[in-house]
Order: C-alpha cells, then structure tokens, then sequence
C-alpha cells in the first residue's frame, strides 16, 4: 500500500494531484488545513490531504465490499481480494479497519462528479460517511452533489475564519507613523524563520516576552524591528523603546468612548463577562465618568438577579450618583424598562456573570439582548486570566458580538501585554482598563498610545 502527503491551495488541486500520480482508484485518507512558513497564526495557510492506493494493481474496493448497517443484508461471501485487503491494511495502521477506509472520499475521475460506490440497498442512499434513508424524488447524485457541496463550503468557512482578519491587519500595520519612517510598514504576514534566540533579535524577543507579549507576537516584532534598525540604534534604548512603542500602537486598534459622542445620540450599553470580572463596578466607574464629562439623563438596568449583593450594590451607586436603577427579571420587562427611560442618554444595563460553558445561560442572556436591537455588548475580562483562558472565553461570547474589550483588575499584573495578545488573536477593539476599585477614577480610555505605554510599562499609561 502506497501512501502519500499532498500540499495544495484547495481540494480541488489536491484531488487533481492524487489522481495524475496515484490513479483513479485513490483513496483520501485524511485532510486538514495547516500553515506553513514558521509563522505560526500569520502563516500561509495549506491544505494537506493524504492519499493512498493498494500495490494491487486492478483492485476496486468500492465494488468488492459495503459496509454493513442496520436493516441491511451483507453479501452473501466475501471476495478473496478484499479480504486480503482489509488484512494487510491492518496489520500496516491497527486504527483503521476497512469499513473505514471504505468510508474516505474516493478521488473525482473526470467522467463523473464523484467516483463509483456500490449499489446500494433498496430504500437507501449510501454516501462515503454512512447509509441513511433515501428521501423520496431525491437521486443518490442528487445527495452526492449535495454533500460534497456542504463540505467543500465547510472547508472554505475554515480557511476564511483563519484569516479573515489578515488585510486589516495588514492595512493597520502599514500605517506610517510620526515615529516610524513611512518605508517601515511592519507586515507580519510575510513568513521568516524563526529567530535565533541570541543577538539583538534574541534581546528584544526576551524583552518583550518579559512585558506579557506572547512568545509567536513577539518573535514577529523582535523579527521585524531588527529588520528597521541599525546596530546602534537597537544600542541606543531611547531609540530602541520608541520604535517598540510605535509598532505596538501601530498593531492596535480601539473602540473609543461608549458614550454619546453628539447632541440627541442615545446609547443602550450591557455589559458582558464571565463571573468575578467586576462588571457591576465597571457600570458605575462609566456612570460616574459620563456624569462628570457633562452628561446628565443616566439610567442603570441590571438583569444580575443570581447575586442579591450584586443588586444591593448597584442600587447604593445609583443613590450615590442620584441614578434610577431598574431590576429586571424576564426579557418581556427589559424590553418595558427601556421603553420607560427612552428619554435617557445613556443607559448601563449590568448582566450576571456567565460561565463560558454554560451555554444556556449564554442563551439566556441572548434572549435578554435580543429584545431592543439597539443594546450594544461589550466584554469585561479579567487581565489577570491566562491567555490561553481568555482566548476561550472569547470564543464562548463572541456569538453575542462584542463591539469591544474592557480589561480590569490591570493593577494585580505583573505586566500588561495581555492586552495586546488578546486584542492581536481576536482583532476587537479595545476600549477601556480599570486599575483599582475607585469610582470613577481608576478607569482609563484606551489609544493605541496608552496601551503601548501600558505594554512597555510606562507609569503614565496608568492615569486616564
């Protein structure tokens, strides 16, 4: 049995491929999607499929033998070929039978849309993955056609979710800047090798691996930095810190205020977190903030029914700052609440905490959003999280499409480059850090200049 790895930009090159060099009788055995160029999450990205044809010249599996399902007959014998077959597959791969590799997607000849398969039975439809009832007026290539469709749109829905966000990225990094000379567009799309761990490359990685940037991140802007200065710039640290703080600001994007910006403007605000990130403060830290920038009609909405003290202590900041406060039980009041205090500039509407994997409470709280288009979600999350338990906490509630990233409890970090490594993996904008548990100063509006201040571990990014 001949084996083979096929790299191609899609399936159809690839099956192409494996036809010219292993024939029509082919079988895939496996694909994914891969990136190559030792850039990790900025590689380009390459379908690999693996192939394999029998030494038995003038073998055909998919007429020799069906698998068996339920209700249906196997043959009456088996043929001798198949037989030794199905032996030496599983003696060469013990995971794999040959009702598996039965299974695989044969390779498209050029008569038909996909190869032979054995008749099946009468009353069903058998495709490569399994034997389902045939639906009446519908034709066996009718379902081939069909499925191979949905699978090559599932394949390219995965490439594209890969890198969707690449020419943005690209177009924001290549932004000149007062700082950095217009010819230095850092474009961490084009591949390099990985940098020697010595030299100044090697200093620059360290260092900003020691400021919180993940390890792939800072290797591409170590990589590129080197790339744009000599020697004794690198030498010079003023020089050195300047060109880093510029390419960091040139890699972020943020959202801005949450507030109305113009006369008339009104905003529907709920914040959205897993539990213990501090959301209930962060209502009133942007309440406080808004009052004092002149704003005036405020309302505050929880929906955090799970935690009495969470209700107790939102009321106590409304006293406080003279705010209604309405408490909300059901999505069919939400929507009577907000019709009440449509007068309001700004309303804060502060949610219960949420496990990722719970995804019926994120149902829930979907139900409660969904009742005024108008409510804008942005998600709260801890600094002091892992990196690889952030990136699954945003995945978890991006299905409630987040217009951006507050970060708090930033004063218990050693370090702040988690806001870049969250921000770069999932490019939403960030908007605010809070650094303490005063109200309202210990909240700062976000530029790309203050997060490179707070990467770098400049004392004035912490004051707003």
């Amino acid at each position: 049995m001949q084996v083979k790895v096929f790299e191609s930009e899609d399936m159809s090159s690839a099956l192409r491929m494996i036809k010219e060099e292993l024939g029509q009788d082919a079988l895939i055995l496996s694909s994914r999607t891969v990136r190559k160029g030792g850039m990790g999450l900025f590689g380009k990205p390459v379908l690999e499929v693996t192939a394999a044809i029998d030494d038995d010249a003038g073998m055909d599996i998919h007429k020799e033998e069906k698998p068996s399902f339920p209700g249906v007959s196997p043959p009456a014998s088996e043929p001798q070929s198949s037989k030794a077959f199905t032996d030496h597959i599983q003696s060469a791969e013990n995971e794999l039978t040959y009702a598996q590799l039965w299974r695989r997607q044969p390779v498209i000849n050029s008569t038909e849309d996909v190869a032979p398969k054995a008749e099946p039975e009468q009353g069903y439809t058998t495709n490569r993955y399994h034997t389902r009832p045939a639906t009446p007026g519908t034709t066996n290539d009718d379902y081939d056609v069909a499925q191979l469709r949905a699978e090559l749109g599932s394949l390219r829905k995965m490439v594209g979710d890969l890198v969707e966000d690449l020419p943005q990225r690209l177009e924001q990094l290549a932004r000149p800047r007062i700082s950095v000379p217009q010819e230095h567009s850092f474009n961490p799309g084009v591949g390099h090798q990985a940098a020697a761990h010595h030299g100044p490359e090697g200093e620059i990685l360290q260092r900003l691996q020691d400021h919180g940037i993940e390890p792939e991140t800072a290797q591409t802007i170590a990589h590129f930095v080197t790339g744009q200065l000599s020697p004794a710039q690198i030498a010079d640290e003023e020089q050195l810190r300047t060109f880093l703080h510029a390419t960091i600001a040139d890699l972020v994007q943020t959202h801005g205020p949450i507030f109305p910006q113009q006369e008339g403007e009104q905003r529907r605000v709920a914040l959205i977190g897993p539990t213990g990130v501090g959301k209930t403060t962060t209502i009133a830290k942007l309440a406080a903030a808004y009052l004092l920038a002149g704003g005036k009609k405020v309302a505050l909405i929880t929906i955090d029914t799970y935690r009495i003290a969470a209700v107790e202590q939102l009321k106590v900041y409304g006293e406080i700052m003279n705010l209604p406060v309405e408490v909300v039980v059901r999505p069919e009041h939400l929507e009577q609440v907000l019709e009440r205090h449509q007068n309001k500039d700004l309303v804060l509407i502060d949610t219960a905490g949420r496990s990722p994997r719970d995804t019926v409470s994120l149902d829930d709280l979907e139900a409660f959003l969904a009742v005024d288009p108008q409510i804008e979600t942005h998600l709260v999350l801890s600094a002091t999280t892992r990196d690889r338990d952030l990136y699954e906490i945003y995945k978890r509630f991006s299905v409630l499409e987040p217009r951006s990233l507050l970060l708090t409890k930033l004063d218990e970090c050693d370090s702040a480059g988690v806001l870049l490594n969250i921000h770069v993996r999932h490019n939403c904008p960030l908007s605010y850090v809070a650094n303490g548990q005063k109200v309202p100063e210990d909240i700062v509006l976000l530029t790309p200049e203050h997060v490179g201040d707070l990467v770098l571990g400049s004392s004035e990014g912490y004051n707003p």
